[in-house]
């Protein structure tokens, strides 16, 4: 076999495995092999607890999302993501987002390693369109802003979290909130 084969079939059995392909306990991924395990994940990821497939999002961008993540993080939140406080290394987990007509139209990750950014939890941050391009990755603030809402989870939201509104319009300006999001809250009694 050559090297190039070698390297290829490596890369596709930790892909398969969701093996996060961490070369140092300091070291991410770059973005495209971040995208390998996203895709993998896609491909067959379990669902992360307390998630089921076609939840609404909060926005018309995320109408409908699946919550999926890598046997790391699944082992890891099986009591839920409510319980967690810490994820261990490796663990990763990724929202598919698509639009009101079901067409995937971003998919976000979060990637632990450690050492990798120790103020902010360390998760890699990253956002991919569909064909694997990418949109964010790394120390993404935006991204890092909104989850530190969620530090009691260790920067993970559980499913089905409403944030207010004016919370996701802080986030995501001038991006239209989904109707079904809107009475999930008033349903709630929040707005």
């Amino acid at each position: 076999m050559s090297i190039f084969n070698k390297k290829r079939w490596v890369g596709a059995a930790c892909a398969a495995l969701s093996v996060p392909l961490i070369a140092a306990a300091d070291k991410a991924p770059g973005p495209v092999a971040l995208f390998q395990e996203v895709r993998a994940l896609e491909n067959g990821g379990a669902l992360l607890p307390g998630s089921h497939l076609w939840m609404h999002g909060s926005r018309m961008a995320d109408y409908y999302t699946i919550d999926r993540a890598n046997a790391i993080a699944v082992k890891a939140a099986a009591h839920g993501v409510r319980h967690v406080t810490r994820f261990p290394a490796g663990s990763l987990y990724i929202k598919e987002n698509f639009d009101i007509h079901k067409v995937l139209k971003t998919v976000t990750a979060m990637l632990k390693v450690p050492g990798y950014d120790s103020a902010d939890r360390d998760w890699v941050m990253a956002a991919y369109k569909p064909d694997g391009q990418v949109i964010a990755y790394g120390r993404v603030q935006s991204c890092i802003s909104c989850h530190a809402l969620a530090a009691k989870t260790d920067f993970t939201f559980p499913s089905a979290t409403n944030l207010p509104i004016a919370t996701v319009q802080k986030f995501f300006p001038g991006q239209a909130i989904s109707p079904v999001y809107r009475a999930d809250l008033a349903r709630q009694g929040h707005s």
